[in-house]
């Protein structure tokens, strides 16, 4: 299972990635399908269930905002 962590921006989830990848957990960058408003300009981070609590923590250390998380 795989959870989509919404991060706004291209910037956002390049940032995230980038401090993902140095801690060892393996990400990939997604354009949202139909994003909402609240959505930004749509990109997320999609991280597996295995590492999505710790791929939060270093999410949000690294100031990047999370507009949401869901199960892909």
């Amino acid at each position: 299972m795989f959870y989509t962590v919404k991060v706004g921006t291209i910037t956002n989830a390049q940032r995230a990635r980038a401090a993902l990848k140095y801690r060892g957990i393996k990400s990939d960058i997604t354009r949202l399908k139909n994003p909402s408003k609240g959505d930004g300009c749509g990109y997320a981070v999609v991280v597996s269930a295995y590492d999505i609590d710790r791929a939060l923590d270093i999410i949000e250390n690294e100031g990047v905002y999370i507009r949401g998380v869901e199960v892909l």
